[in-house]
């Protein structure tokens, strides 16, 4: 994987900076005139490598799970796993996804997520598309510190390296968040169906296939 860095949105915006580097201006200036070799020349670092991922804080539910998409698009796991409740996880699939991988999903939490998403990540594959919700998906409000988005469909196109085909995995699912501290986090996934490809109207499978097929191994 390519060398990423991390950006998180946080509040501050480009006014604050731009003062920021006024004062150490002011200050750079006030040392080279009082001291005269108070600091030495260099050179330039190097500048630095690798793609910059922007991620959103996670103050709502709707930026965590947003996260997931850049997350995929990325093929960045930190991001991931940063969604995913360290408290109490639980992915539960759905029935074809757990007749096709039999016992495969018991006690799937936290760890068993964060393995599977490095698996996937570090595999010989490219995610063409990720999209986490989709367009007509209304983000219900927050009830205290939980939160039940029902009917959320995603959808992913994870292409093979090795033999360059394409495989889509398309599904509706209940996804609980929860509250921890000052930050919404994913507490249960559960996948419900697959969906129909808009294209050829075929019946695709969940992600709970794509774990499974991980897990298997």
């Amino acid at each position: 994987m390519a060398q990423v860095d991390v950006l998180i949105v946080a509040g501050q915006g480009p006014a604050r900076r731009a003062t920021v580097a006024c004062a150490l201006a002011g200050l750079l200036t006030c040392l080279l005139a009082g001291g005269g070799c108070l600091l030495q020349p260099r050179e330039a670092e190097p500048p630095q490598t690798g793609d910059i991922v922007v991620y959103l804080e996670q103050i709502d539910p709707a930026n965590t799970w947003d996260n997931l998409q850049t997350s995929a698009g990325a093929m960045h796991a930190p991001g991931w796993e940063a969604g995913i409740s360290s408290v109490n996880f639980l992915y539960i699939p759905d029935s074809a996804a757990e007749a096709q991988f039999p016992g495969v999903f018991d006690n799937w939490g936290r760890e068993r997520e964060i393995r599977f998403i490095n698996a996937l990540y570090n595999a010989e594959v490219t995610i063409e598309d990720a999209v986490m919700r989709n367009p007509g998906f209304v983000v219900p409000p927050s009830s205290g510190s939980v939160s039940v988005w029902e009917n959320v469909i995603y959808d992913l196109k994870v292409k093979s390296k090795v033999d360059g085909r394409t495989l889509r995995y398309r599904g509706s699912a209940i996804i609980t968040f929860t509250l921890e501290g000052n930050f919404w986090y994913i507490s249960e996934w559960r996948d419900q169906q697959g969906e129909s490809d808009p294209d050829t109207e075929q019946l695709l499978p969940t992600l709970g296939v794509l774990r499974g097929s991980f897990a298997s191994k």
